[in-house]
């Protein structure tokens, strides 16, 4: 019988700003490694219900989310754990013990267990989180160290081995730099992306002069107008489409703002 491990008091920012692995074995689980070099199979948190629970009407899919003051997650239960969903409403402060997991990039905790608790246990879980993350942080502190001077060698897994240094740690390290240097690597191709559109898209210069009509009309009258009466007042000068598409990119160019829907004034 395969042996549950253990969950790792933690916050939820901690989680959040972890990176997410998926296992490629079927049987193998998913885990997240944290910035310190933790790697957290299931978790073990204390915060409070801050929306209203919801389950499907199949009942076989719950979720709520939770908040524990450095990060807000959504719980999620599927079949027979959206009992736990039921446990529990807006406002209640809880425990839930749970595997991480992750969709659509968004970071998740598959319940497990929830149990309603007191507010002294926030207090407790808080700092028993913050002992675990500072007994690790001792650890990771020589071993991050270890590892840039020597990497993943015979000779840094000696040194580590003398000091009381696990070798799974340096694994877990060098997994977290691959990671970080993945996600470098897709932001610097994604920034790319965006710069090469950025040079190919042309400027229209209809459009240009629409958006000038536009802010002129806003500032020669001085209060706000609707977008009925702009373009009313500029439909024998524009067709509604380009009068329409001036307005949306002022908006989001910042220059003018909607105090109330369908008005506009310049900012």
């Amino acid at each position: 019988m395969r042996k549950r491990l253990s969950a790792s008091r933690v916050y939820i920012k901690d989680i959040l700003e972890g990176y997410y692995v998926k296992s490629e074995g079927d049987f193998e689980p998913n885990y997240v490694i944290t910035r310190d070099a933790r790697k957290v199979y299931r978790v073990k948190l204390v915060a409070t219900v801050v929306r209203d629970p919801v389950i499907s009407e199949d009942e076989t899919y719950g979720k709520l989310q939770i908040d524990d003051g450095t990060g807000t997650i959504w719980v999620l239960g599927f079949r027979d754990d959206t009992r736990f969903i039921r446990l529990v409403k807006k406002g209640d402060l809880i425990q839930i013990i749970g595997k991480v997991g992750e969709w659509r990039d968004d970071k998740q905790v598959l319940v497990e267990g929830v149990t309603p608790v007191h507010p002294n246990m926030w207090i407790l879980h808080r700092f028993e989180a913050l002992k675990e993350k500072v007994g690790h942080s001792k650890k990771a502190k020589e071993a991050f160290e270890i590892y840039d001077k020597y990497g993943i060698t015979a000779k840094a897994k000696v040194i580590a081995k003398n000091r009381g240094i696990s070798e799974d740690l340096l694994m877990t390290i060098d997994e977290l730099y691959t990671l970080m240097l993945e996600q470098r690597s897709m932001e610097e191709e994604l920034f790319e992306e965006e710069a090469e559109g950025e040079e190919k898209k042309e400027v229209n210069p209809e459009l240009e002069k629409a958006k000038r009509a536009v802010m002129k009309l806003l500032r020669e009258k001085g209060k706000a107008l609707s977008h009925k009466f702009i373009t009313k007042k500029l439909s024998q000068e524009f067709s509604e489409e380009m009068i329409e598409e001036a307005v949306t990119q002022l908006l989001a160019e910042g220059e003018i703002y909607e105090p109330e829907i369908g008005y506009y004034e310049p900012l």
